[in-house]
């Protein structure tokens, strides 16, 4: 997917914030520097409410991993 304004490919965060910030179904995505002047907030800011967002368990952003996590440590099924 690319950005609507400027080209640029966007990321699935990206297209979160565009869903979460704009439009639900929305289907054309600005990438978090359009998205930033588009709103006129800092991409910082954007890049907080993301992780905001993600702590809050919103499924439009991907879930990390534990930072001291590895697929090692998983048990088995």
């Amino acid at each position: 997917m690319l950005c609507k304004h400027c080209k640029r490919p966007v990321s699935y965060d990206e297209m979160g914030l565009n869903k979460k910030l704009i439009r639900r179904d929305a289907e054309e995505f600005f990438c978090l520097c359009c998205l930033s002047k588009k709103l006129n907030v800092s991409e910082e800011r954007l890049r907080e409410k993301t992780e905001e967002y993600r702590r809050a368990g919103c499924l439009l952003f991907a879930q990390r991993e534990k930072e001291n996590e590895s697929l090692d440590k998983r048990p088995l099924l």
